[in-house]
């Protein structure tokens, strides 16, 4: 198979490590080739320009949220010259670019020309302006743009993610455009969001990690046709109205909130208020809304406990949850049974030298199967009871090296499907994809990927929070939703509507929200329902 050629358009040799990144990545891949490097350079009068990359009115919020950055960020931002991450004798090209009428953008139409002896797939534009014109139709695939603001025709990067931490938004949205010749003819081809991040400089850093993961998937999807692209009635698009370029009042109403912010937390904290997790169990149908009248096991002060799923045995539920322990700073598996009104304490069923959490129960050959979340240990682990319900053994790991959690695992249509998020991002968020496996049988170390991967693309519903498995063969997925410093809010109910190793399709169920709670910071991320029990955790300020 040919190689795909690509040719990035930049507006300087010297490039943030973001971009570096996607250079790194396509001399690494088999199915692309770097063609050249393309420098536009504006030839409009100094005068007459109106970059907004040279302004910085945020430049005293930078400098100190920057002190708060990990050194993978810092990298993020570092610039250098582009051309030690690009493949030797990738030819650097220069293109010279003018203004018009409306701050229309466009290239030089004889440099244009003598880059079409290139033969380009796709040229993607990354930091520069957008251009337009003849430019559009010169390579194959189109031009290319991630947009990491709101503002879809600017590429302030060095601002992205500022509004939506300012206005205190669930959610930020990155997108991927195809210019066209004019911008009534641009062309969305992704839209992703992920849950806003309490500080700028962090939110920047996810906006610039998932428009690379983008640009990624996209490229992979074009140099693999069998690779469907996902329907756009899937994509989660979190639109807004245009917001103006940040100024200086804006940084400085910035610093008050964030201070503000600090303040109530470092309050909170003297006060000794914490958010504490604990699981209610009531009586209900599949996916019927619960009330304050739900049995509630109530953790010790040293722990918390969430993430239940309920196993009934011979009508008697049994609760397996995450059993958080503040002192050792990790999860063990526990489980508890509900007699005669009460909840009982059984015991501790796993403890690790790494953290445990959302212990998915499953049958199987008629033995009884759990998949903990082992994403401390970079695995998925399966473990098979032995003695039901305290004791298990470790029957295999289904992957290796991986950075995943909330798995579950579940027969459909004649395969057996894992279900997982993972994080592609060195550790930034599990909340923001959701990828399906197949295979033969649930105990086995070949998982097949489905051709959509990732199947959801975006925090509203990309999290497991649950499952539910009725008698007929319907799934219902249950999903986190997350909003602006307050994990857990809400759980939304999809049902599984077709699922093939090349299709994927859920319709939109109900989200609960904790308003029974009646309490500060009321939280609920978890939701399990199996032969007539319903369990869920919560939490509220204390």
């Amino acid at each position: 198979m040919d190689k795909k050629t690509v040719a990035l358009l930049v507006s300087a040799t010297n490039q943030a490590g973001w971009i570096h990144e996607i250079a790194q990545w396509l001399a690494r891949e088999e199915d692309f080739r770097v063609a050249a490097l393309i420098v536009a350079w504006d030839d409009t009068p100094s005068a007459e320009r109106s970059l907004p990359w040279t302004r910085d009115p945020l430049g005293t919020v930078a400098r100190l949220e920057s002190r708060m950055l990990e050194t993978r960020h810092r990298a993020q931002l570092a610039t250098s010259d582009l051309s030690a991450s690009l493949p030797p004798g990738t030819p650097v090209l220069d293109l010279a670019i003018t203004r018009g009428p409306g701050g229309r953008i466009a290239a030089d139409a004889e440099q244009l020309r003598a880059l079409m002896a290139l033969h380009l797939d796709v040229i993607l534009v990354l930091g520069a302006p957008a251009v337009r014109g003849e430019l559009a139709s010169l390579p194959a695939a189109g031009v290319w743009m991630p947009v990491h603001s709101e503002l879809k025709d600017q590429q302030d990067v060095a601002h992205a993610g500022f509004w939506e931490v300012y206005q205190r938004a669930d959610h930020t949205t990155v997108k991927l455009w195809r210019l066209g010749a004019t911008e009534q003819a641009d062309e969305l081809i992704d839209a992703r969001s992920f849950n806003t991040e309490v500080f700028w400089l962090k939110n920047r850093a996810r906006a610039l990690s998932l428009g690379n993961l983008m640009i990624f998937d996209t490229l992979q999807a074009m140099a693999q046709p069998e690779r469907r692209k996902e329907s756009s009635s899937s994509l989660q698009i979190h639109t807004a109205m245009t917001r103006p370029q940040p100024v200086q009042r804006d940084g400085m109403a910035y610093l008050a909130r964030q201070a503000w912010l600090a303040s109530s937390m470092v309050l909170r904290r003297a006060m000794k208020r914490n958010v504490r997790w604990r699981i209610g169990m009531c009586p209900t149908g599949r996916e019927e809304v619960v009330t304050s009248e739900a049995a509630v096991m109530e953790p010790p002060k040293d722990r918390f406990f969430a993430d239940p799923f309920v196993y009934t045995r011979n009508g008697q539920p049994f609760i397996f949850f995450e059993d958080y322990y503040f002192r050792e700073r990790k999860g063990k598996i526990s489980v508890a049974t509900y007699i005669d009104g009460a909840f009982r304490f059984l015991g501790v069923v796993l403890d690790l030298p790494y953290h445990l959490s959302f212990p998915y129960i499953f049958e199987y050959g008629g033995a009884t199967y759990m998949v903990p979340e082992t994403c401390g240990n970079r695995t998925i682990e399966l473990w098979k009871c032995t003695e039901f319900p305290l004791k298990w053994e470790l029957h295999c790991t289904l992957m290796n090296n991986i950075s995943a959690v909330d798995t579950i695992v579940f027969p459909y249509g004649g395969r057996w499907w894992l279900f997982t998020n993972i994080d592609r991002t060195d550790g930034l968020s599990h909340c923001d994809e959701l990828f399906a496996f197949h295979a033969d049988r649930p105990d086995t170390d070949n998982w097949q990927p489905h051709a959509l991967n990732p199947i959801v693309r975006s925090p509203v519903k990309a999290r497991n929070a649950g499952m539910i498995m009725a008698q007929d063969g319907s799934v219902v997925r249950c999903a986190q939703s997350q909003g602006f410093q307050h994990y857990g809010k809400g759980v939304s109910l999809n049902r599984i509507e077709e699922l093939t190793p090349r299709t994927y399709r859920e319709a939109d169920g109900p989200v609960h929200y904790p308003n029974f709670l009646r309490k500060p910071f009321a939280s609920m991320h978890h939701w399990h329902h199996h032969g007539g029990h319903t369990v869920f955790d919560f939490a509220f300020m204390e």
